[in-house]
């Protein structure tokens, strides 16, 4: 059974409040505008239904505005993110009032309950923030091994994990920098042979194993002998994927891959059966609710510039097998008549059209013809077209292990790390594909739907993707 980190643990607690707290405000709030009378419309049907229901709006919006999404550090942009949140929830639940439900509850009362609901949630946050800093006690980490995936694995420690302190390294006598470099030398606690005394001296609750390699074995007795005592041991590209949710090509090799779990779950025949239904159904029902938009899609892009209003572009799928991607034209006609070239983020041949498309991501609507003809998914891996692959496939290891499942119209690399410009980006969306497809489900794919679609509602930019937090040189 998969343990519960001490982050999610903050977020289940944060959840229980803000369902606590959205009902409480408005019985305050009926409370002080009427002067302290009795909660007699509560008592009926109509307005307990309103509050159940007002209630889980509440907690979709700020669901979408990220507010669940708990960062190591409490920032100014939580509070706006609260701020707005709240102003969309009263809009809404006035809709809610005088759209479909007939209870006595005012303008006024409303008016209370969203300022006592936002000034709640804020200090709820707040606090539970400040109260975790005291509460939680982050494992003592001890990270044994050399180079850069040591520096790489605690640069992760620090920035995302709030149950976890790097206390040093261990490393070779002769890998022990005389200088400051990727690890400050007061981290580095003393060579391999030491090994069992730093251990015991500084109280270790769990090691990392990064960049041991087979010469170096020989500590292997000594890390048995602390897992036997309790220490947990992992190896760095299973804590660096748990805590980024990529996985790291750089280190890892053939034998990582075949031992890791989760990547036998591509081939589950019922998730692709079930998974190619929600497809269809789902795509079908957008494309019928899409429809409407076309017409105007392609007089804009008909009056913008000249050309067919489609694209098609070859790109490959499942076991590397092409297909015909369809999208909304939204760069100039014959755009790569030299050849193919990266797309790039304010890329010169991208129409007026095409720009208010692509931040709209309409361009992609025509892309639910290839789900529906099950050439895609609508979650998965991008397809990419067979120009660059073969480039890709010498320049970026494993980079083959991504056309094993279906491609998607969405994926776990577009929320994370959402523009590929070059071969550095296709590498690191490499390292979130193959983390998708080691944990492929259901819920996983439901988890990216949301998260698209507050990206398409809201929109955000590559800062905001607070995965993609580690860029190699």
């Amino acid at each position: 059974m998969k343990k519960i980190s001490m982050k999610e643990t903050k977020g289940i607690l944060i959840l229980i409040g803000d369902i606590f707290i959205i009902p409480l405000s408005y019985f305050a709030a009926y409370k002080l505008r009427l002067l302290f009378g009795p909660l007699i419309p509560f008592r009926e049907i109509a307005p307990q239904v309103f509050l159940l229901v007002a209630t889980l709006g509440y907690l979709c919006i700020f669901y979408f505005f990220g507010l669940y999404e708990l960062k190591k550090y409490f920032s100014f942009n939580t509070f706006i993110k609260i701020l707005l949140s709240v102003l969309t929830a009263s809009i809404m639940i006035s809709f809610l009032k005088y759209g479909l439900f007939f209870i006595p509850i005012g303008r006024g009362i409303l008016f209370i309950a969203n300022i006592i609901i936002f000034i709640s949630i804020f200090g709820w946050r707040l606090l539970s923030h400040q109260l975790s800093k005291y509460v939680i006690t982050p494992k003592r980490v001890l990270i044994v091994g050399k180079g850069k995936a040591v520096h790489e694995i605690s640069q992760a420690i620090k920035l995302v994990s709030e149950d976890l302190e790097v206390i040093g390294t261990v490393q070779e006598k002769e890998d022990i920098p005389e200088k400051s470099t990727a690890i400050p030398k007061s981290k580095v606690l003393g060579s391999l042979d030491r090994l069992q005394d730093i251990i015991q001296e500084y109280d270790i609750d769990q090691i990392v194993l990064a960049g041991i390699e087979e010469k170096d074995r020989n500590i292997a007795h000594i890390i048995l002998d602390a897992r036997l005592k309790g220490i947990h041991v992992i190896d760095m590209p299973d804590l660096y994927q748990t805590l980024l949710k990529k996985i790291p090509i750089d280190y890892v090799q053939e034998k990582w891959f075949i031992n890791a779990k989760g990547f036998e779950l591509i081939n589950n025949i019922l998730i692709i059966k079930v998974k190619r239904l929600i497809d269809a159904v789902s795509s079908f029902l957008i494309l019928l609710i899409s429809l409407p938009l076309w017409p105007f899609i392609a007089l804009m892009i008909k009056l913008n510039s000249s050309g067919p209003i489609f694209y098609r572009q070859r790109r490959l799928g499942k076991n590397e097998t092409t297909f015909l991607l369809y999208k909304f034209r939204s760069m100039i006609h014959e755009a790569e008549k030299n050849g193919a070239v990266w797309a790039e983020q304010d890329d010169a041949r991208i129409t007026g059209a095409g720009k208010i498309m692509r931040k709209l991501h309409v361009d992609e609507l025509p892309q639910l013809i290839n789900v529906i003809k099950g050439e895609m998914s609508l979650v998965g891996p991008r397809p990419e077209r067979p120009e660059f692959v073969e480039d890709l496939k010498k320049e970026i290891p494993f980079y083959s292990l991504r056309h094993f499942t279906m491609p998607g119209l969405t994926g776990w690399a577009q929320i994370c790390y959402p523009y590929a410009a070059s071969l550095k980006d296709a590498k690191e969306k490499l390292e979130y594909d193959l983390y998708y497809i080691s944990h492929v489900n259901l819920l996983l794919d439901i988890r990216i739907l949301l998260k698209t679609v507050q990206i398409v509602l809201f929109g955000r930019g590559r800062k905001d993707y607070g995965l993609g937090i580690l860029k190699k040189d």
